[in-house]
């Protein structure tokens, strides 16, 4: 397993795959190499069908699906054509990832004002039902808050960074009160890998597993980290051209509520030299706005 897996691959089992075959004969079956948590396979059919199976690492992929039925409505999302416990098969996208061509991350952009446009009642966990579950660890502030109080956390931090990162985050508290408050549809994993590019459109948004009603910052945040800085620009003209109305703030907003990701990075199974790049990033956050 790949250290920078959250679960271990699982296996395709032919026998969960005979009620879709339904008499077709299975010509190839490829494990797609990206994602860290569900284990995704592209399938050819003896009758030119190409879909992907999608085995979730949770006991039921049932809540992802009814997700994505309402980002359906919004942007562009595989259909489902069967779906049976931890397996689902989904319509299989053409494109490019959006990591293979950063040029057009103002699509993405466009993608996440798109979909933060729906709004729920309350943030919180999406349900099967569409129903809201509020946070049990109360927000971005409280998962800031208890971050800070977990062991590991703070021993990865180091005296001399915790020094200078609770005074920090104690000054940006109107900020973090203003980001708990909003529930907009949010991706949750919105990152270049879950992103598709085809004939320069957006043919396609990915795993949608990790999906909220929360700030959109989350979103476009997890998006900055991964795309390379001199393409940042392209992403603010998308979510301009989408409709999203961007504070003057609007960089460091997203970049505090990915702070939530680097402290829940420090304490996962993830490698030790991904956990010192998530170190340098609280670095950069301090002395970017300290």
């Amino acid at each position: 397993m790949s250290k920078n897996r959250r679960h271990p691959i699982q296996a395709l089992n032919d026998t969960d795959l005979q009620e879709f075959l339904n008499g077709r004969l299975l010509v190839s079956s490829i494990l797609f190499s990206l994602g860290k948590c569900n284990s995704n396979y592209k399938l050819t059919l003896d009758d030119g069908t190409v879909v992907v199976a999608r085995i979730s690492s949770s006991d039921s992929i049932s809540r992802e699906l009814r997700v994505m039925d309402l980002a359906r409505e919004l942007v562009k999302v595989p259909k489902v054509f069967f779906e049976r416990s931890s397996l689902s098969i989904l319509e299989f996208l053409s494109g490019q990832i959006l990591e293979e061509v950063p040029e057009r991350s103002r699509l993405a952009g466009i993608a996440i004002a798109q979909f933060s446009s729906r709004t729920f009642d309350s943030p919180g966990r999406i349900e099967e039902d569409g129903s809201i579950s509020a946070f049990d660890f109360g927000g971005i502030q409280g998962y800031i808050d208890k971050s800070l109080g977990n062991a590991e956390v703070l021993e990865r931090l180091g005296a001399k960074r915790k020094g200078r990162l609770i005074p920090l985050l104690r000054n940006k508290c109107q900020i973090l009160e203003e980001l708990d408050s909003e529930a907009c549809f949010v991706h949750g994993d919105f990152n270049p890998t879950n992103i598709l590019i085809h004939e320069e459109q957006l043919s396609g948004v990915l795993d949608w597993e990790y999906a909220l009603a929360g700030t959109p910052f989350m979103d476009i945040g997890n998006l900055l980290r991964n795309t390379d800085e001199s393409f940042h620009s392209e992403i603010e003209q998308g979510l301009r051209e989408g409709g999203m109305m961007l504070p003057e703030d609007w960089k460091e907003r997203a970049e505090l509520v990915d702070l939530t990701s680097q402290f829940e990075f420090l304490i996962s199974p993830l490698s030790e030299a991904f956990k010192l790049t998530c170190l340098q990033r609280i670095d950069r956050f301090i002395g970017k706005y300290g």
